[in-house]
């Protein structure tokens, strides 16, 4: 049953992650979670990028223009999304339906020990708020537990106040925080 992970809705939850089952307590919705194909990459890069534009700050954003950002910005990440340093996954609903994504990987700049990343994390706009999100995010983190992993980090906008709160709720605190000043 490799790559046919699955997580009910209820307090309790099946979940395969590599084969193994576990339990998630607290599944808010019913997830098949399972590889994503090479056909799906437009996809994840879709809506990453839009993301990505999205959470630039407004005066880099204004100054930007879009295509050349696009590709610069696909440099840049093209090893996370094409390459194998990370595991992409497609989150589908009870029929079917495509509910968001996660890109998983491994990250450790500052300290010797790993951790595990969330590189991207997606959910289809109309699904948003129906607690999709946050059983992706613990869907990454029984991934990370299954392969040793003591933490698991992301990074979010400072502007994404939504995630944000999602991410606190799942117990994630901030860590480091970027700050930019404009010169003129």
């Amino acid at each position: 049953m490799k790559g046919r992970e699955r997580t009910k809705r209820g307090s309790h939850a099946d979940t395969l992650i590599d084969g193994e089952r576990f339990e998630q307590t607290g599944a808010t919705v019913e997830l098949r979670m399972r590889r994503a194909r090479a056909s799906e990459y437009p996809i994840l890069w879709g809506a990453t990028l839009q993301t990505a534009w999205d959470d630039l700050p407004e005066d880099e954003r204004k100054r930007l223009d879009r295509r050349r950002w696009e590709a610069h910005f696909r440099k840049k990440i093209e090893p996370y999304f094409e390459g194998n340093r990370t595991e992409k996954y497609m989150a589908e609903g009870a029929s079917g339906e495509f509910l968001g994504y996660l890109v998983l990987g491994e990250s450790g700049f500052l300290t010797p020990e790993t951790h595990a990343f969330i590189y991207d994390i997606w959910v289809v706009p109309e699904h948003r708020g129906k607690g999709v999100g946050k059983s992706l995010v613990e869907w990454a983190g029984e991934w990370a537990r299954k392969r040793g992993h003591r933490k698991i980090k992301l990074e979010v906008a400072e502007t994404n106040a939504r995630a944000r709160h999602v991410y606190e709720s799942l117990g994630f605190r901030a860590e480091r925080r970027y700050m930019g000043r404009i010169l003129e």
